[in-house]
Order: C-alpha cells, then sequence, then structure tokens
C-alpha cells in the first residue's frame, strides 16, 4: 500500500482481542487477505479457502477490532473457488459497498468494503505473506477510461501491458502459481504502475504517461523469464494513441499481441498505424438478423445501391461500422477503398488536416505532404464515426465538400475535386443539436438524406445467443482454446443483462471468459461479478437462494448513498431506518436536471460537471425518470 512498507501477515496484535480463528492448509489459488485500517494502523488477515471468517466487535467472532461502531459479529467473508464473498450479518451500522449499504455482494482483488467505521480492503498475497499491489479487472478498466480522458485532454501517451503466464513446458502456469508470478511481475515495474489479475495466467498492466521507448523497457523487463518458477511471461503492448482511441480497442490490441508473442520473442507490440486513421477493409464484424434488424437490414439493401449520405444513429457498440462497410460493399463502390475516422479522437487543431490533408509546411510539424481522408477515398466511400463531436470550423469545410465536392488542403489555395459517398454515425441526438445551435442544421439536413436507427441489443434479446456463440467460436480461434460452449444457466444471465454497451461489450465478456474459464463450458462463474450483479437487482433478489449478490459495476455504479452517523452498537436489534430512499431520489433527479439544464443537455458536459462517467449518468437518468423537456 502507498506511503510506507507493505506489512506482513501477523495477528492483529494492535487491532484485535485474543479469538480463535480457524485454520487450515493453503489450498490451490491465489492467496487472499482481507487489509484493514482501523486507528490509523493497517493489518492483514488471510483468508483461509473455505473457513468463513467473521469480523466483529467480540467473541464469537474470528477476527475481534475493538471499535464500537461495529456490531458483535458484523460481517462474513468467505473464500471459496476463488470467489470471495460478505455477507453483512444485521450490523447496526452496515457494510457498504461503493458508498451503498448492502447485505451480500460478491468482491474481487482490489475492492474496499466499510464496516461501521473499519475499512477493509479485499488484496492479493504474495509467496511470503506481503500485501501485493494488484487490483481488480474492473477497476483497472475504470482507471484505463480514467487515463484515456486524460491523455485526449493533455495530449501524453500511455501504454497497456497483456502478459500471458507460461511454464516452460508449453503450458499455462498451474494453478496456485497466481501468487508468486503475480509478485514476480509487480516487482518489475513502477510504483506508479498498476496491475489487475484477468485470470489465473493472465494480467493486465496499465503504464500511466509512458511514452514507446519507456514502455517497450518496461515490458522486456515483464517479459525476461522467471528463472525460480520455469516461466516465461508472454507480454503484449499497446500504445496510446496508435493502437486504438478507446479502453476496449487498446485491451484487444494488447491482448492480440500477447497471443502472437513467443518464448523467441516473449514481446509483441500492437499496430501501429501512421496516422491517427483507422482504415475497415473487410475487417470483422458481427450482424444476426434477428426480428428487431431485419427491417433495418432490408434498407440497408436499398440505401447501398444509391449514392444518398446516411446516418446510422445507435447506442456505443451497437454495430454502426459493421452497417456503414455493408453500405459500402453492397453497393457500386463496393472496389473502392471506405476510410474510417473517429472525429472524437482527433485533437481539434487537427481535424482538417485529417479530412482534407496539408501541404508541407502548413504549420509546425507538417514535415511533408499529407493527403486527408476524402482524398484518400475518392471514388469510395468516407465513414465519419462519431459525426457529433465534430468542431464547427470542420463542420463548414465538410458542408463544401458535401455540395460542391471540392476543398483545399491545409496551407494550399488549390481546389481538389473528389467523389465520394459519405456514410456518418452517431450515439447523439444530432437534430436537437441542430436546434440548439451545437451542430449545423444545413449540415445535418445534407447528410441526413436517409436516418436509420440502430436498436440497443437490449431490444434485440433474440440475437444474444447466437451473436454469444458466434464470439466463442472466434475466441477459441483467437486463444488456442476448445471451450465447448455456454452452459444454460450462464446463457440465461447473458440473455437478461441489459448490455449497455451493446455488441461489443457481448464480444468482450465472451472473450474474457473464454481466457479465463477452467472448464470444459462457460459458466455463471466465468461472467462478470458486475453482470450478474445488475441481473440479480433487475431480477428483485430472485437468484439462487443462498447465492451471494456479485459486487455491481462501479463503472456504471449509482452515486453514493448518503450515509447516516454511525453509532455506538450497545447490542440492542437494529431498528428500522427512517425511509428516506424516495426523498433522496428525488434530490438527486432534481440535480441532474439542473446540471443537464446548464449543459444544454450536453450530457458529457454534465457527466464532467458533476465527476461521473457518461455511462453512470445515463444509468441514473434512466433509474430516475430524468427525460429533457421537450420545451429545452
Amino acid at each position: 500500500m502507498p506511503g510506507g512498507p507493505r506489512p506482513q501477515l501477523d495477528p492483529l496484535q494492535t487491532l484485535t482481542m485474543a479469538c480463535d480463528a480457524p485454520s487450515s492448509p493453503r489450498a490451490p489459488g491465489l492467496r487472499v487477505a482481507l487489509a484493514l485500517t482501523h486507528a490509523g494502523k493497517t493489518e492483514a488477515r488471510l483468508l483461509v479457502p473455505g473457513a468463513p471468517l467473521i469480523v466483529g466487535r467480540a467473541p464469537p467472532s474470528g477476527l475481534c477490532i475493538e471499535d464500537r461502531t461495529l456490531s458483535r459479529e458484523h460481517a462474513r467473508f468467505l473464500l471459496l473457488d476463488n470467489r470471495i464473498r460478505v455477507e453483512d450479518l444485521g450490523s447496526k451500522n452496515g457494510t457498504f459497498l461503493t458508498g451503498r449499504r448492502i447485505e451480500r455482494a460478491e468482491l474481487t482483488i482490489g475492492d474496499e468494503i466499510v464496516l461501521g467505521g473499519v475499512a477493509v480492503r479485499v488484496q492479493a498475497l504474495g509467496p511470503g505473506g506481503e500485501l501485493l499491489d494488484v487490483e481488480g479487472e474492473e477497476a483497472l478498466e475504470r482507471r484505463v477510461e480514467d487515463e484515456l480522458a486524460r491523455a485526449r485532454q493533455f495530449r501524453r501517451p500511455f501504454a497497456l501491458l497483456f502478459v500471458r503466464a507460461l511454464t516452460q513446458g508449453e503450458t499455462l502456469a498451474p494453478e496456485g502459481g497466481e501468487s508468486a508470478w503475480l509478485a514476480a511481475v509487480r516487482a518489475r515495474i513502477r510504483p506508479v504502475d498498476r496491475l489487475a489479475l484477468y485470470g489465473p495466467d493472465t494480467a493486465l498492466l496499465l503504464l500511466p504517461e509512458t511514452g514507446d521507448e519507456e514502455a517497450r523497457r518496461i515490458a522486456n523487463a515483464v517479459g525476461a523469464p522467471i528463472p525460480a518458477l520455469q516461466l516465461q511471461p508472454l507480454v503484449g503492448l499497446a500504445l496510446y494513441p496508435n493502437a486504438g482511441d478507446t479502453a476496449d480497442e487498446m485491451v484487444e490490441v494488447a491482448r492480440r499481441a500477447a497471443f502472437r508473442a513467443s518464448p523467441g520473442k516473449p514481446v509483441e507490440s500492437g499496430p501501429a498505424p501512421a496516422s491517427l486513421l483507422v482504415r475497415s477493409e473487410g475487417g470483422e464484424g458481427a450482424i444476426i438478423a434477428g426480428r428487431a434488424m431485419q427491417a433495418l437490414l432490408e434498407t440497408v439493401e436499398r440505401v447501398a445501391a444509391s449514392r444518398i449520405p446516411v446516418i446510422l444513429h445507435g447506442e456505443t457498440g451497437t454495430g454502426k461500422e459493421v452497417l456503414a462497410r455493408m453500405i459500402h460493399e453492397r453497393g457500386p463502390r463496393k472496389d473502392r477503398r471506405i476510410v474510417r475516422v473517429n472525429c472524437g479522437a482527433i485533437p481539434k487543431e487537427l481535424i482538417e488536416s485529417t479530412l482534407f490533408g496539408h501541404e508541407r509546411g502548413a504549420f509546425t510539424g507538417a514535415l511533408q505532404q499529407q493527403k486527408g481522408v476524402f482524398e484518400e477515398a475518392d471514388k469510395g466511400t468516407v465513414f465519419l464515426d462519431e459525426i457529433g463531436e465534430l468542431p464547427p470550423p470542420a463542420q463548414a469545410a465538410l458542408l463544401r465538400v458535401l455540395e460542391v465536392g471540392a476543398f483545399s488542403r491545409v496551407g494550399s489555395s488549390r481546389e481538389i475535386t473528389v467523389d465520394v459517398r459519405v456514410v456518418a454515425a452517431t450515439h447523439r441526438d444530432l437534430e436537437a443539436m441542430a436546434e440548439a445551435g451545437s451542430f449545423r442544421a444545413d449540415l445535418y439536413y445534407r447528410l441526413s438524406g436517409v436516418l436509420l436507427e440502430i436498436p440497443p441489443l437490449r431490444d434485440r434479446r433474440d440475437e444474444i445467443e447466437p451473436l454469444a456463440r458466434q464470439f466463442l467460436r472466434a475466441a477459441n480461434e483467437a486463444n488456442g482454446r476448445q471451450v465447448g460452449g455456454i452452459t444454460p444457466e450462464a446463457l440465461a444471465l447473458l440473455e437478461a443483462y441489459a448490455w449497455p454497451g451493446n455488441v461489443r461489450e457481448l464480444r468482450n465478456v465472451i472473450e474474457r471468459a473464454v481466457v479465463i474459464t477452467r472448464g470444459a463450458l462457460l459458466g455463471p462463474e466465468d461472467l462478470p461479478a458486475r453482470l450478474r450483479a445488475e441481473v440479480q437487482r433487475l431480477d428483485g433478489g430472485s437468484a439462487a437462494k443462498g447465492s451471494p449478490s456479485p459486487t455491481p459495476d462501479r463503472a456504471s455504479a449509482p452515486p453514493e448513498t448518503p450515509r447516516e452517523p454511525l453509532v455506538e452498537d450497545r447490542g440492542e436489534m437494529p431498528g428500522e431506518r427512517p425511509k428516506v430512499r424516495s426523498k433522496v431520489q428525488q434530490y438527486e433527479a432534481q440535480i441532474l436536471r439542473d446540471t443537464l439544464s446548464a449543459s444544454g443537455w450536453n450530457r458529457t458536459e454534465a457527466a464532467q460537471k458533476l465527476g461521473i462517467p457518461v455511462r453512470t449518468l445515463s444509468y441514473r437518468m434512466k433509474v430516475l425518470g430524468v427525460k429533457k423537456p421537450e420545451s429545452d
């Protein structure tokens, strides 16, 4: 933990009274401890697999802490089958996870919960009993999103490493070796770097503020053999911005690179295009024509034969790029190029250069003449992804290209004539933006010759099973695995989940499950804890009796529930608290309305003001019924 040496396991003499605790030989799997912070001190207690540990103020608790905000028996922890569970035992002051009071939950490495006034963090242990600075997968993914936002704003590089643990016999690290190889990897990276366990033999590392040279140095250090374990780490490197402009893309690039690595070449890096353009020529895609998509695909077939501009509108991950490629490949321009550019990933000062090109010396850093998107796509198709993020000057230049088919490179007055078809995509309401003046109305009407609405995956539930099986086959092939299928229980969870990330999220969930599973089939335990938690929450707690609710996804969790003042637990039966939920929700809804109104109902801007992710804002708006007034 930051700020000093990491504590070794001991009997918690400074915190606890003499209480009996069960002991047994360590079972295979990652060694897990609870790091408890109280009265300015942090100590650790090993969780013995299969042996419940009750934390409380006095016996018969197995771990006693002299703190009057704790109940006599406050909460029970259990490590079983590499899953960490916590259950509140009717405590007076409650058990809180991410600011929400819970009755039971499934925890991951890096989670922090609060028992009364005592903070408890779940941490991995090294082979010598030291606390390892290792996070949970979802916690690290949130850090990657945050780092991505900073990198975009300040134009700073960072890198991801995907690491596989391979023994000399070309088989993955044996079960039970997680602690040893994680400790070895952790020792090879900087204190600022973050490490998460993805599976028993895979890990993801975030290297903040790290350029190409330093990232490769760290990757080579991580990829060096570990003789004491007879283990060879295989490392995949992804550098921002070359490897992608979203967290999902970067993780995927690093993962694929790691699976290309070999003992002879233990470090592989992802693709590094020379510019910010991402060309989509014959790329992968997944469209399953369920009932909700059949009418849309019929329209796509008709639209593809024309040259009319098209706007694809849908949530993130619904398959807008796949449909754009379909429009191109089934039209008269199929033998020409389709060039994709993400308008939201390009710095504002480079957007016109990216779209229209520049001459040598046009600006600082313009060392040679460069063609732009429209020139490269002449006689073909330009796919403008996230068109709603285009700044006003670029909107004006784009309008002229659409009207007269001509433009000038930055730094030149010579006009270049092109013949391109434009397909645009966005998750934003361009019509509302045009009415508000943040998007040119004339450009909107020029682009929206045909507006195609792509339904979210939650409205296409008949597609979930065939899509999941398609992604399973692809993940097996990409990872050299032979997972035979998906259990009915896991499939039921997939079909019940709301899929805020749509098809892209489903693909990532299946690929992750294929990598981490130890079974012949994908089961519920291979799915993310946040997915299981959300399904159980929506299901009204109707999960199998005795099964704890997994921890919710902190990336999409609602804002923290206000905590009531802690009271001394004198042993009385817990009384019923005042029912303030409705008032709290009304207050929260009003805060959201006020902030959205002040931001012109721009969710990205409002989320920044509130200090929460856009997904969280959208989630809370849906839960609380917050909608844009018709008059706004």
